[in-house]
């Protein structure tokens, strides 16, 4: 028996600041089974110049050396490869002052005679679905090494019949049960199969995904290829020898077959790789069929057809060389108003670093427009080089005014994943001083630079967010379900309220002897106050004093008496009393948001801080007392720790505590 790889590529989600794409290739009808296939999943954050570039140049390494020698074995040929690739790489981070070329999320996979083999780097995951159990085959691939290499780890293992194979460009048991997962896998095909994983990941994903799913199935051997049929806009199938015995070869419409998923982005671009005999034949033709045509006119003497030809020879020769040349002056004239425009973008560039010192608005501007100038420069396919280099001194200037303070290595306090491996945490919560970490199923608590061993928080309930109830010293859970559970003296119990049910809510604030919900689906946030008497909460109470008060685009919020509410757009509403303030944000930071995620502030602090999670930024508002405006500071960009999921801030020892799926991060302020 052999094996038959079926797979399908798929997108889902947006964001304008991520770089996706999947790669694939073989060379089975060359070298047949032996040669093998490579998928790769790939998205490249926070680099748009050179995502593309970093994207093929990674492909076409990995496709060069993987196949170079397809006799060696195929571990030592990923390995080489992925050598290959690291040298790139390090190529491309050399070319950059800062050294960054944004954050990876790569997964690099070889597929050959029923072995697969592996390497990621970022939180780009994969997967392997077998009889309905579910294991992370990356896990523990992307960790550092001295020589700072992005791959520098590789596993493999065999692949059965009946298994399937997910690459995701993030960590999907984020937003999807490990049983769900499962439960998704459809043995009617691949597409149906992607389309229900979207389906159940689509309300709860931030930014884009790209996957890549690959279902493998027994078959006859020698069964004809074309039995296998192509899924939807797949490349042309490939079969994999299996111990049971050898297989014949398949049909296959291109000698090499890459296909890259951007078509199914609407973009309609593909490309076929061909091999290295196709050129000259091709020329070889034109040259036999231009020395044929002459040989014939010269035959057998001139005459007056003859003449004629050669004139309209001459005349069409011509025109040629003339559209030719007109060619030239106007490649040379776009030539020059590039040049033209590459000297405006550095005298904008210098306007805005005199400008940023008094008047940050103006400087903004400037470098906005120098940006699109060298954008449109670069595009060209003119001076990539020097627009590189100004869209770098663009990017750096940014950051020099806006303060902003890059941690490469930031400290990692405690790392989760030594409790457990699967480990997907969500948030802090405070309760006095102690300091917890939660999950959406367990609670972890931090004393100092250890870790206690996890406690389930409930076997049935999905929790999203919790708070630290000071008044009762315990931890308050806020359930997907919308029930309230209390973490207190050691012991897990639901909570009841007068209303015999809590409203649905998408974040959770203590103050005082009361619990705030934040119901973005009706604009509301519900107050609850203990009465410990009774041991629960009275009946639910509007917040806000105006009907009108729109908050349905709320993400998070935070209380320091005054009540700051955070949209998913990065506008912040400041509320009193349940009265919304006249408020502003002086000095804006330059670059936007592209996810902010969490608000933060206490009584003690004289700053708010927002997590943009995705860009791995913390950024510092100060408070004003005299006008209650907020005036923007500075930002921590922490590189290279993927998704950042919540903050807290020690207003007594100035710490910045930073917290990812698998680990706590210490800064200090």
């Amino acid at each position: 028996m052999a094996l038959k790889a079926s797979y399908e590529f798929l997108f889902a989600g947006s964001d304008d600041n991520s770089f996706l794409e999947t790669y694939y290739y073989d060379l089975f009808q060359e070298h047949g089974d032996k040669s093998g296939q490579i998928f790769i999943n790939l998205e490249v954050q926070n680099n748009p110049v050179d995502a593309e570039e970093i994207g093929s140049a990674i492909f076409e390494t990995m496709q060069k050396v993987f196949f170079e020698n397809v006799g060696v074995d195929s571990y030592e040929r990923f390995e080489v490869a992925l050598k290959a690739v690291n040298g790139i790489l390090a190529q491309f981070k050399a070319q950059k002052t800062s050294g960054y070329i944004g954050n990876l999320n790569i997964v690099i996979t070889a597929v050959v005679n029923g072995t697969l083999l592996l390497s990621q780097t970022g939180d780009a995951e994969a997967y392997l679905i077998r009889k309905r159990y579910v294991s992370i085959l990356s896990e523990g691939l992307s960790e550092e090494n001295p020589e700072g290499d992005v791959f520098t780890n590789i596993a493999s293992g065999n692949i059965e019949a009946g298994d399937f194979v997910l690459f995701s460009s993030t960590r999907l048991l984020r937003y999807i049960s490990k049983t769900d997962f499962a439960k998704c896998i459809s043995k009617t095909g691949v597409i149906e199969t992607l389309a229900d994983i979207k389906d159940v990941i689509s309300t709860e994903m931030l930014g884009r995904i790209g996957m890549i799913g690959i279902m493998f199935d027994e078959v006859e051997v020698g069964a004809e290829a074309g039995a296998f049929g192509v899924e939807g806009d797949t490349a042309t199938q490939s079969m994999l020898k299996s111990s049971d015995g050898d297989i014949s070869a398949e049909k296959e419409s291109l000698t090499g077959r890459f296909f890259t998923a951007l078509k199914k982005r609407g973009s309609g671009r593909g490309a076929g790789v061909y091999s290295g005999t196709g050129e000259s034949k091709i020329w070889g033709g034109i040259k036999s069929g231009v020395s044929k045509f002459f040989g014939s006119i010269f035959s057998g003497g001139f005459g007056k057809n003859k003449i004629f030809v050669l004139l309209v020879v001459v005349i069409l020769v011509l025109t040629v060389g003339i559209w030719i040349a007109k060619g030239n002056m106007a490649a040379r004239e776009e030539i020059r108003k590039l040049d033209e425009v590459l000297n405006s973008v550095q005298e904008k560039i210098m306007e805005a670093e005199t400008k940023g010192e008094y008047d940050k608005e103006t400087a903004k501007q400037y470098l906005d427009d120098a940006y699109e100038d060298a954008m449109t420069v670069y595009n060209s396919g003119y001076y990539r080089d020097k627009a590189k280099l100004k869209l770098t001194q663009i990017d750096e200037l940014r950051d020099t005014l806006d303060n902003v303070i890059r941690l490469e290595t930031p400290k990692v306090l405690v790392d989760l994943s030594t409790k457990r491996s699967d480990v997907n945490a969500l948030g802090f919560a405070e309760v006095g001083d102690r300091v917890f970490v939660f999950e959406y199923n367990a609670l972890y608590e931090v004393v100092l630079d250890q870790l206690q061993d996890p406690l389930t928080i409930d076997d049935d309930e999905i929790v999203i967010d919790a708070t630290g109830f000071d008044d009762r010293g315990s931890v308050v859970f806020l359930t997907k379900s919308g029930s309230l559970i209390e973490y207190k003296d050691g012991t897990m119990s639901f909570m009841d309220t007068d209303d015999g049910a809590f409203h649905r809510a998408v974040a959770i604030e203590d103050w005082s002897n009361r619990i705030y919900l934040l119901d973005a689906t009706d604009s509301q946030i519900w107050k609850y106050t203990y009465k410990g008497t009774r041991d629960k909460f009275g009946s639910a109470e509007e917040y806000f004093v105006d009907d009108d008060t729109d908050i349905s685009n709320a993400q998070d919020f935070t209380i320091d008496s005054n009540v700051y509410v955070l949209n998913n757009s990065g506008d912040v509403y400041k509320f009193y009393g349940g009265t919304k303030a006249e408020f502003y944000i002086n000095n804006a930071p330059f670059n936007a948001f592209k996810n902010p995620s969490v608000i933060y502030t206490n009584e003690k602090l004289d700053e708010v801080y927002i997590l943009d999670s995705q860009d791995g930024r913390v950024l510092v508002f100060l408070k004003n007392s005299q006008t209650g405006n907020l005036e923007y500071s500075s930002q921590y960009l922490i590189d290279g720790m993927g998704e950042l999921r919540d903050i807290y801030v020690d207003a007594d020892s100035r710490k910045l505590y930073v917290l990812t799926p698998t680990a706590v991060l210490e800064v200090d302020l």
